[in-house]
């Protein structure tokens, strides 16, 4: 037998053994390109992180963007079954209005975090005055090319210092962290109010502070904090 023939016929016969092996299955084409894309947004972390601004060191922030969302929350504290922190506030018929809790106002600021180039979610409370986060971040907002300069926040417990430290152009990485984020946010991929949790009535009833108080202090009209 010929070489050629011989190599025929062990295709043939491999041919026929992967045939037999192979599910009926359509097969579906992938563009690599388009596969390697979704691989690495798979692998970026995600942008609905809140920036906590520490009393006992500074943030470093671009403050590339003047607006968020703006919402209206509870504070819950954690108990045995719970973590904590901000829920939505349920407007009427809000069981945590009704025990009484303070509510409190926040616009959800984007921001790129310039230590680890992430973009990050700033609570800036509706407070205003000398040293509020509201009021000390407007006049750095009000700086042209604010996006490029390197703001500086500081918190002493509930007193703020921002300051427009100095004037940088944006690293590469950050730059694309921003333009990533602005394309998610322009295509719906991302809800900045997902960072405060969505707790239904029933649910926030439950809670042992809030049933707690229910059953003290009875209903109520919600109460601004003034933190």
């Amino acid at each position: 037998m010929r070489r050629e023939d011989s190599m025929i016929d062990t295709l043939n016969i491999t041919e026929s053994v992967v045939m037999q092996n192979t599910t009926t299955e359509p097969q579906v084409f992938v563009s690599l390109t388009d596969w390697a894309t979704e691989t690495e947004r798979d692998d970026v972390p995600s942008p609905l992180v809140v920036l906590n601004i520490s009393p006992t060191e500074p943030a470093y922030v671009s403050l590339f963007t003047d607006e968020g969302p703006a919402v209206t929350t509870h504070y819950l504290e954690g108990t045995d079954t719970s973590s904590g922190g901000y829920v939505h506030c349920l407007g009427q018929d809000c069981p945590a209005c009704a025990a009484q809790t303070y509510r409190k106002r926040f616009v959800l600021l984007p921001v790129a975090d310039l230590t680890d180039a992430r973009i990050k979610i700033l609570r800036v409370p509706s407070d205003k005055g000398p040293g509020k986060l509201l009021t000390e971040i407007v006049k750095v907002l009000g700086l042209p090319n604010r996006a490029e300069i390197i703001t500086k926040i500081n918190r002493k417990a509930y007193q703020y210092i921002v300051e427009a430290h100095r004037q940088d152009a944006l690293s590469p990485d950050v730059a694309a962290a921003i333009k990533r984020f602005a394309e998610q946010l322009s295509a719906n991929v991302v809800d900045l109010r997902a960072v405060v949790a969505h707790m239904a009535a029933s649910e926030m009833r439950q809670h042992e502070r809030i049933a707690r108080r229910l059953e003290l202090e009875g209903p109520g009209p919600c109460r601004d904090s003034k933190e």
